[in-house]
């Protein structure tokens, strides 16, 4: 098996998907909180932050490969003196996250000497995720109504996900409408206030990973119980998950976003 340093969470998450445990990743205790899946094991050495590694603690390691991303280019000549780097593809013009997800999943089997296994995955992932849409296609309540996918910062703020997120690209694969379609960054995010969520009075609003104790404090916030989506009751809460994932994010919200809709229409 490849000695493999990988230096973002999303690409963490796909290689262990592809059955490869890296030697090394960047805060492994920040990946088991904010995804866990697929679980990483104990013996992983946390590397450093993202985009401040330990070089010596990743020379160490003697990796035959370093993961990153395009966000890392200012590390990358660093990097190459201690490994071949493998520099996750970056969107094409007019992708959206989940086809992003698929594409960077078959470069990396291919860095990673694992193309079949990566195929077999990735045709799992792409049966799992039409079933899931044909499921929904025969409730036309449920995809006609947009949904906005967020993530609560505070009482005035919050993430949403565009179609360029891997969020937002997951949601249009099953079928479903972003009511989110103003500009986000590279990674398909927006930081918004609230009041730009009641544009659309028909849509409905997934949370994800929102804490409890915050959600309260949105309960009783003027800002948030006004947004009509709140008052229509068509909230729904999902846990946490890395909006930056890979594959396995995809098929993990898509799973948990069909069971909220199957669950609001009992």
């Amino acid at each position: 098996m490849p000695r493999v340093v990988v230096l973002d969470w999303g690409l963490s998450a796909q290689v262990l998907a592809l059955g490869v445990t890296p030697v090394g990743v960047s805060r492994p205790p920040w990946y088991r909180m904010l995804s866990g899946t697929p679980p990483m094991p104990d013996s992983v050495v946390d590397t450093g932050l993202l985009f401040q590694p330990n070089f010596e603690v990743v020379q160490a390691l003697k990796p035959d490969l370093i993961v990153i991303t395009p966000l890392h280019a200012s590390l990358a000549d660093s990097l190459a003196r201690i490994a071949p780097l493998f520099v996750a593809p970056s969107p094409h013009p007019h992708e959206d996250g989940y086809r992003l997800a698929l594409r960077r999943a078959r470069a990396l089997g291919d860095a990673l000497g694992r193309p079949n296994g990566t195929a077999r995955l990735l045709e799992e992932t792409e049966a799992r995720i039409a079933a899931l849409r044909a499921g929904l296609a025969q409730h036309s309540d449920v995809i006609q109504r947009p949904i906005y996918l967020m993530s609560p910062i505070d009482t005035r703020l919050t993430n949403v996900f565009g179609r360029e997120s891997v969020f937002g690209g997951t949601l249009a694969a099953i079928g479903l409408t972003n009511a989110w379609r103003r500009p986000s960054d590279t990674e398909g995010m927006a930081q918004v206030d609230y009041t730009q969520l009641g544009v659309d009075p028909a849509a409905r609003a997934m949370t994800i990973g929102a804490r409890p104790a915050l959600l309260n404090l949105l309960d009783k916030s003027p800002l948030w119980r006004v947004l009509p989506f709140v008052q229509g009751r068509r909230v729904s809460q999902l846990p946490m998950m890395l909006p930056t994932g890979g594959t396995p994010t995809a098929l993990r919200l898509a799973d948990a976003l069909s069971a909220a809709l199957t669950r609001e229409r009992a």
